[in-house]
Parts: structure tokens; sequence; C-alpha cells
């Protein structure tokens, strides 16, 4: 693996979380992008990879670059960052810019500097200063200056924005005959789900706070070169129709969230808490508010409501609506985690059935392989390791309950790394015993 990032948390201040639980991995030559709407921390974890952000309190979590912290792999001359803006240096002509990085290694090669000019197109302005040139043609130049020295890794922080289609299109082609020709791993930060799709061969979306929403390979029949020599041709293929309308629909339902103003949340959690406090038996009118509000779920103010509401409940449909958010909540005392457990517990039965129909969509043939697959096993971000307790509980109505048995007791001997904490272990005993206890009569132990 050439670089890797595992659980990428940071923030500015305690109040502030930029990124959260970020992690990916990428081979030598490959390009990821990272796409999301703007504030969802695209800029600051090219900046944390870069090295160019210093590693903090706030910043946890781990990035490995070829067996060197980001710092250290700066340090080494190996790596290229381009900014959004194209911060040349005001007093060089665009030759000169080009060739800049390779006067600090004390390197001259005219001949590179050369075909880099050609290769966008700036041949005829090599001898102008950056306040001569449009926007468009300042990328360019800043695009040449990252690839002169060849780099191992080179970070874009949204490149073309600032460029008209007809370039845009010559510019793919050209970043990608430049990949091809040094072998560069890329990482690339766009707003252009598109762009991303084009050029990549990963793709994570962030969302607000630097979630996770999804991370993915990116599987057609078009390698990149195909795509960018023929990006008509690709976006009217199936493939990239599923990715782009996928991708487009977790950005924008997470843009919902994020515009959901305080007041707003203030008055769903009211409503909330009153139709709890007033013995209401219907959840499904709050589902889509609940959602709406699950940006702001770790605010204290936030979860000491959603944990009334939960307590007022009567209903138990009612309280398995509030359970999710309030198990979001990242300083969550151990008694409400108890509390919630209690409450899930002595309805497995019917909660269990109640998530396979409405969450999972399986049968109780499918159960096991749903939960241990695509949950325990799956993105930490969407599926958190503090939550994956409750899928134990629903491992209840799994018709294979011998499979079951034998899963639960690896958890309580510490076998599933995931699941390798004291809460899980205790809750996969007691799942466990009251499976052996009710369904005695589907085993069939050897």
């Amino acid at each position: 693996m050439f670089l890797e990032g595992k659980n990428i948390n940071f923030g500015y201040v305690a109040e502030k979380q930029v990124l959260n639980g970020v992690s990916f991995a990428l081979d030598k030559s490959e390009t990821l992008s990272v796409v999301g709407a703007s504030g969802c921390g695209k800029s600051t974890l090219l900046r944390i990879i870069s090295g160019i952000l210093p590693a903090a309190k706030e910043n946890q979590g781990q990035i490995n670059i070829k067996g060197q912290t980001p710092d250290e792999y700066r340090k080494s001359g190996k790596l290229a960052f381009m900014f959004q803006e194209a911060t040349l240096m005001p007093n060089l002509t665009v030759k000169e810019n080009i060739a800049f990085p390779l006067k600090i290694k004390g390197i001259k090669d005219d001949e590179r500097v050369k075909n880099l000019l050609y290769t966008v197109g700036l041949e005829e302005h090599s001898n102008k200063l950056p306040k001569e040139l449009s926007g468009g043609m300042k990328t360019r130049v800043a695009l040449a200056r990252s690839f002169v020295t060849g780099p191992e890794l080179l970070l874009l922080d949204e490149p073309f924005s600032a460029l008209d289609i007809a370039w845009k299109s010559k510019l793919y082609i050209e970043l990608e005959r430049l990949r091809e020709q040094y072998h560069t791993t890329i990482i690339f930060v766009t707003h252009d789900v598109q762009e991303a799709l084009v050029l990549s061969n990963k793709v994570i979306v962030l969302g607000k706070s630097g979630i996770t929403l999804c991370k993915d390979t990116i599987e057609t029949d078009f390698n990149i070169s195909d795509r960018v020599l023929d990006i008509s041709g690709y976006i009217d293929t199936p493939d990239y129709q599923k990715y782009f309308i996928f991708i487009q629909k977790l950005i924008m339902d997470d843009g919902v969230r994020a515009i959901t103003e305080k007041v707003e949340v203030d008055a769903i959690l009211s409503k909330i808490s009153i139709a709890a406090a007033n013995g209401n038996k219907l959840w499904d009118s709050f589902d889509q508010d609940i959602k709406s509000i699950r940006e702001h779920s770790n605010n204290p103010k936030v979860y000491s409501l959603l944990t009334d509401a939960f307590q007022r409940a009567e209903s138990t449909d009612f309280k398995y609506g509030l359970v999710w958010d309030i198990l979001h909540y990242n300083a969550l005392p151990d008694n409400v985690r108890k509390e919630v457990f209690d409450f899930y517990f002595a309805n497995v039965d019917y909660l269990s059935a109640k998530s396979a129909d409405e969450f999972y969509e399986v049968n109780p043939e499918r159960i096991f392989f749903a939960l241990v697959e695509t949950r325990i096993n799956g993105d930490r971000k969407k599926y958190p390791k503090e939550k994956l307790w409750i899928y134990l509980c629903d491992l209840y109505h799994s018709s294979e309950t011998n499979k079951v048995l034998n899963y639960l007791d690896n958890v309580i001997e510490g076998k599933i790394e995931q699941l390798d904490y004291p809460f899980a272990k205790e809750v996969a005993q007691k799942v466990k015993e009251k499976i052996k206890n009710e369904k005695v009569d589907a085993l069939h132990i050897a």
C-alpha cells in the first residue's frame, strides 16, 4: 500500500469538528477523488496528508506514506500540492514559475520545462508574468509546475474550477498522461461529481463535519485513459449513471440536514418531546424529522432532549425511533447506553424482526450475512464501532441459530476485532443465553 489513512479526526477547536474518522487506502499510481459540499473538510484533509497542518491534540488517527509520516514525506521532495488558487510567484515569468521547484533542488532542465509548456498550451506565453494571464492560464501554469519534479504524490485542490469545459477536457487528458508517465499517485478534491468519476479509481464522499458518507472503488470497463478520451461516451454508460445518481443523492441529503437551522432543530425537538410526554404511540410521522437533525445529534442539548423523550415515551416504536440518534452522541454515559440496551433487549424479538424488515430488508435466513458483512464489517463511519452491539441483538432474528451462537462465542472470547470491547461482550453473552433459552428447539448441535 502506497498511502493509507486510518481514523483521521481533526478539529480547530473543541466545538468544531472538521474531520471525523476518515479512512482510505491507495496503491501506487491510483487516483482518489474526495467530493462533498463546501465545509465538509475536503481541503483540510489534503493539508493534513501534506503535513502542512501540524500534528495536534485535536488531530487523531494515522497517515502512512511509504512508511513515513506526512511531515517526513513532505521533506523528501516527492510531494507536489496544487492549491485552488494558482499561487504563482508574481515576479517570475510563466517559464520561470514552472521551473521554480527544479531551481530549489539545484536542477536545470529546460527540456522538461519546454515539454510541460507545450502540454498545457502556453508556449507562446512563456515569458509573460502572472498578472498578464487569465485565471485559466494561471491554473495551467500551476498544473505544469506541479509535475515538473515528477512527483510520487500529487495533491490537487479543485484545480480545474476556473477553467471552461474545453480546457477542462484537454487538461483531464494531460493530467492522465502525466500520471501514467510519472506513475504519480493523486488525491483530487472537487465539488464536481462528474469530474471525480472521470478522473478517479476511488471516491470518498464526505458529509458535514467530515464524516464519511461513502467510499467506493469505481468499477467500469472504461479505465481512466478511456474516460478522459471519451467523456460523453463514458457518462452515457449504466456504470457511470449508477455512481453519479447515488453520490449526488448522498450529497443532496447531507446538505438538507446541514442547512437545518437551529430554530428548526428546536422546533423538531419540541414536537418530539411533547409527543413522547403525551403518550404518542406513532413514530412514522417523526422519522424524517429525526433524520433532518442528525447533523446536530452530537450537541449536548439535543442529546439531552432526545434522551428525555426516550425516557418519557410509552410506545416501543417511539422509543425505537430515537435509539440510533441517542447512541450517536460521542460522550454517551454508560448508564444511558445500558438503559438503551435494556429496552432493546426486553423487546428484542419484536425489534430485531422490525429492523430486518425495515432497515436490512432481509428474511431470517439472510440476516446473519447482512449484519456481519455489511454492518459489523462495514464502513466504520456509517456503522460506528460503539454501536455495533445493537446488531448482536438483531442476530436474535436469524434462523441460522448455530452460526449465530458460534459468532457470539467468538465475540465473548474477543476474537472479533470490531467487537473486542467489554459492552459488546456483555451484550453477546446475554443474547446467547436468550437464544439458548428460547430457541432451544431450533438448535441442532451434534
